[in-house]
């Protein structure tokens, strides 16, 4: 994923950048009216019509696209703690279903990464800070197209959100957990956490 998409989600990239685009046009057309009306009558009598709509046509595209993007269950509290004890076991949870594709190191290179249309994008970019906790959850519970396959039925409500809070606490939101560097997903033992279930990465699939 290259770092434009991961500033401007794949969705809403064309409907932004059509929007900007239209909003440039606008101000352009604002800013030279006279000059336009000064070559051409006919002309500079168009371009300030022409300049709202174009206006228009670039808010609407623009906030189209953002309340496009609203995250169901963007809103959600995390009831879990950030504790050093949840952070722990969403770390455990991380290196055992997660790694393979978004690497131990959480930065995107893990062994399967090259397997999806959509590579895993590094989670310590800061890219999360962007987000709710419940943006996170909602992904790692559904899914991103073309990549991250959902978890909803493999972890517990409570796995997810202790993953969350490894996650906040890899950029520095939460507790410190010992580096996880040169641990393999395979050698880390489950969770501990009631309700868990804790399959090993399914081959081929991106992982939260």
């Amino acid at each position: 994923m290259t770092p434009l998409a991961l500033l401007i989600p794949p969705p809403l990239t064309i409907g932004v950048i059509f929007g900007l685009e239209s909003l440039i046009v606008a101000a352009l057309l604002f800013l030279g009216a006279g000059a336009i009306r000064r070559r051409s009558a006919r002309f500079g009598a168009l371009a300030r019509p022409i300049a709202w709509l174009s206006g228009i046509l670039g808010a609407v595209l623009v906030m189209g696209a953002v309340l496009a993007d609203a995250t169901p269950g963007s809103g959600l509290t995390n009831p879990i703690p950030n504790t050093v004890t949840s952070s722990t076991a969403g770390q455990n949870l991380f290196l055992a279903n997660c790694a393979s594709c978004h690497g131990v190191d959480a930065r995107g290179g893990g062994p399967q990464a090259g397997t999806t249309p959509v590579r895993p994008p590094s989670l310590v970019s800061g890219h999360l800070d962007q987000h709710t906790d419940g943006d996170i959850f909602h992904w790692i519970t559904n899914g991103l197209p073309g990549g991250m396959p959902t978890w909803a039925s493999k972890l517990s409500e409570t796995d997810r959100w202790n993953l969350v809070n490894y996650l906040r606490s890899l950029n520095g939101h939460g507790p410190v957990v010992p580096p996880a560097s040169g641990v393999p997903a395979s050698s880390v033992p489950a969770s501990g956490v009631a309700g868990s279930s804790i399959p090993s990465p399914a081959s081929g699939a991106a992982s939260p």
